[in-house]
């Protein structure tokens, strides 16, 4: 029997697709457009006429959409369109149609202004970008009045940041002579504005005022007061602000400058000064100054723990980062004295291949550099260093042959060191701090005995005493010690060889020492440093003889132990804790991110550190 033809099975359906449809659609649409073909609307722009399509227009703009679209539509084919020039609308027609727009120096602020007005967003981003790449000192003002008026708050934010940063470019240029009194003001009181000091914000406003003196002479108080003239250095203050010709001329002026006095000085110092407090301008005035109080935020510090010495480490610890950070190192060398004194950290003596140094340098956290200052009268090493009523005191130590009782005071105005009264006993690594009144030096090593006696030094008097405080119960050398709210921390240390772990505190109103937790394990010849009442003990020599790297930290509100971030290598080092500006420490951790790829060479700086060294 024959059979049938073969049955086939047939999709029931398929799918087509032309990848370049939208395009050729719009091509079409284009070429309608040019041609008058279909359109049904004509917008006129500055006496030009533009026909178009309204779906079209509708479709890309919600500017156009809600004026033929809704309740609110327009009913004319004919549309005057205000507020954009025929060049932009000619573009962006251009680009609605066909997806494309050159953008170039001489047509992006129109095509801006233009893709503003009809709410073309990607085209709008696009002109901020272009504008932003090629900010200058020269144009930054008026593309920042451009943001504003448009509303572009990203742009604005970046133009903001690029004048803030560039403050004391800017003030150099000739456009900000040329800035109107809003504008000024509004620079002057910016809190992001970043200068190396508010005097730099006075010499901007003069810079100002003296281009049209006669015309700016009345805005001269208002513009006054966004100087946070508190935070000038009161000898600049009174030389160039308070002896000013317009302080002088203008009464406004003269009773911000007494108020500003006041903050100097107490209030018998400021009697003679002529302020009519019952002025209507000083009252409201006042409640403008909300800023005076606060320094700029780029003159804000962070305080941060320290680590110098015991090899070539030299670093910061990043508490938001739990990390490391590197700093300019000084002159490598060993048991160092360390200390900060009006926001310098100065390192002083100390001991390179046995050889004692008098060597004194100073590190400024804003500038990351070290300088050379006069040196010690007594080369030595293992000194306590501390600083008391604006003065450095470098006191006993190891001076080669045994340990000194010589105490030398470094006066930072002068850069001189003299010395003052010694202590009545010769002291090696003996735990040195201050109160603020008193420097105390606890326990050490006097060449023969280990010492549980606790000297008082007086600086008016320049009299060591002995036997005013109770002595200490565990005699130690190379403690490690810190003074946190009214009382004294002595913590670790060796004595004949046996390695100490344990916390004794000395309350100061009672003379009474106590123990407290001690650390999980025994250490001495560590750094330490106190910040936000919390003590910091970094690296050291343990009880087996080996250099550590750990950081632990003592919480003296809990009476606890926890770690932080280990030091980059095992360190000897000396620690303390230092103000440094927030924008330097971006810079810093921006240069450790930009070295981490290459391998860093803290470990092979501090290969030497196999043996101690005092």
């Amino acid at each position: 029997m024959a059979s049938g033809p073969a049955e086939h099975y047939y999709p029931r359906g398929t799918t087509f697709s032309e990848e370049n449809h939208d395009r050729f659609i719009f091509k079409r649409l284009g070429q309608m457009r040019y041609h008058s073909v279909l359109t049904d609307v004509i917008l006129n722009v500055e006496g030009r006429q533009f026909p178009a399509h309204k779906n079209v227009l509708a479709a890309s703009s919600d500017y156009f959409m809600a004026m033929f679209s809704g309740h609110m539509a327009i009913a004319s084919n004919t549309v005057d369109v205000h507020e954009i020039s025929a060049g932009a609308m000619e573009l962006l027609l251009d680009y609605v149609y066909t997806g494309f727009l050159e953008i170039n120096e001489d047509n992006v602020e129109d095509i801006f202004c233009g893709s503003c007005l009809l709410l073309l967003d990607s085209v709008t981003q696009a002109c901020c970008r272009f504008i932003q790449e090629r900010l200058t000192l020269d144009n930054c003002w008026g593309i920042r009045t451009l943001a504003d008026k448009f509303d572009c708050r990203d742009m604005l934010n970046n133009v903001n940041k690029f004048i803030e940063e560039s403050f004391t470019k800017i003030v150099e240029a000739d456009e900000y002579l040329l800035l109107p009194r809003q504008e000024i003001a509004k620079l002057l009181d910016d809190d992001a504005i970043v200068v190396p000091n508010e005097e730099v914000v006075f010499e901007a406003l003069m810079k100002w005022m003296n281009h049209d003196l006669e015309n700016r002479k009345a805005d001269f108080p208002y513009l006054l007061q966004k100087v946070r003239l508190p935070q000038v250095k009161p000898e600049y203050f009174e030389t160039f602000i308070a002896r000013n010709e317009l302080v002088k001329e203008i009464p406004e002026a003269n009773e911000i400058i007494a108020d500003a006095r006041e903050k100097f000085y107490s209030f018998e110092d400021t009697q003679e000064i002529v302020c009519n407090s019952d002025s209507t301008f000083n009252e409201a005035a006042k409640k403008q100054r909300v800023n005076w109080e606060s320094p700029r935020r780029c003159l804000r510090f962070l305080e941060v723990v320290v680590t110098v010495g015991g090899g070539a480490l030299c670093e910061f610890f990043d508490a938001d980062y739990n990390a490391w950070v590197p700093i300019t190192p000084p002159l490598t060398r060993h048991c160092p004295g360390l200390e900060t004194l009006d926001n310098h950290i100065y390192i002083v003596g100390g001991s390179k291949e046995w050889k004692r140094s008098d060597r004194c340098e100073r590190y400024d956290p804003e500038l990351n550099e070290w300088v050379v200052l006069s040196p010690m009268k007594i080369t030595r090493s293992n000194i306590g260093l501390v600083n008391l009523n604006g003065y450095l005191y470098a006191i006993g130590g190891y001076d080669g042959r045994s340990p000194v009782r010589v105490v030398e005071c470094y006066n930072p105005k002068k850069d001189e060191w003299t010395y003052v009264k010694e202590m009545n006993n010769c002291r090696d690594g003996a735990c040195v701090v201050s109160d603020g009144m008193y420097i105390y030096a606890i326990s050490g090593y006097d060449g023969n005995n280990y010492l549980s006696s606790v000297e008082v030094y007086d600086p008016i008097s320049d009299k060591w005493t002995v036997g005013e405080v109770d002595p200490i119960v565990e005699r130690r050398e190379d403690a490690m010690a810190a003074v946190v709210d009214g009382k004294i921390y002595v913590i670790g240390g060796e004595h004949h060889n046996t390695f100490l772990a344990s916390v004794e505190e000395l309350d100061l109103d009672t003379m009474k020492w106590d123990f407290k937790t001690p650390m999980s394990g025994s250490r001495y010849q560590a750094g330490v440093a106190v910040l936000n009442k919390t003590i910091y003990i970094c690296g050291g020599w343990t009880g087996e003889g080996l250099a550590s790297s750990s950081v632990v930290c003592y919480d003296i509100t809990t009476d606890s132990w926890s770690e932080v971030a280990s030091l980059p290598a095992p360190s000897a080092a000396r620690t303390t804790s230092c103000r440094f500006p927030r924008t330097q420490i971006e810079r810093l951790r921006k240069s450790k991110n930009r070295k981490s790829g290459n391998g860093s060479d803290a470990n092979n700086a501090n290969n030497d550190l196999g043996i101690k060294l005092t």
